[in-house]
């Protein structure tokens, strides 16, 4: 009997780590996601982080945990043991939107059976209708002034004979 509840307080403490209750196919999709609230991250207490907006864009399906790790950091929310997607909470600089000009959006990454990462998951926080991730900001094109340049030409008076 003893054993019994020991085992069954195992059970309920990892199922507990979960986090959240994403159902993920064996393909590394799920028909239904769902998300851990934001303000519950485990890493760096409530805040979420800045990601690097380069490495972002080199995410590719079939990426392992480790090169996921080594790109965008470790996820922020506590996901427990084998888990099958890492959710991240992080924050854009976004001049005129979200609060004091910062963007919220919360990113999900659902990995294969053979833990790949497939299928990867976008959701506005602050705004409510932000898209996530934002558009990267348009490079600003300084126009050069034109160059003007200004030779002098000096003509040295012709040899006076004496």
């Amino acid at each position: 009997m003893k054993a019994l509840a020991l085992t069954l307080v195992a059970v309920a403490a990892l199922s507990a780590c979960s986090g959240t209750s994403t159902k993920v196919a064996k393909d590394g999709t799920a028909s239904e996601l769902s998300w851990p609230n934001p303000t519950s991250t485990s890493f760096n207490k409530d805040r979420g982080t800045y990601p690097n907006l380069e490495n972002l864009s080199k995410i590719r399906s079939g990426m392992s945990k480790d090169e996921l790790y080594d790109l965008i950091g470790r996820p922020q929310f506590t996901e427990g043991f084998r888990v099958r997607e890492w959710n991240y909470l992080f924050h854009f600089n976004t001049p005129g939107q979200g609060t004091q000009g910062v963007t919220t959006c919360q990113y999900k990454v659902l990995f294969d059976s053979k833990k790949y990462a497939r299928s990867f998951h976008w959701r506005a926080v602050d705004p409510v209708d932000a898209v996530c991730p934002p558009p990267a900001p348009a490079p600003v094109v300084q126009q050069a002034e034109p160059q003007v340049i200004v030779r002098e030409i000096v003509q040295t008076p012709a040899r006076i004979r004496q």
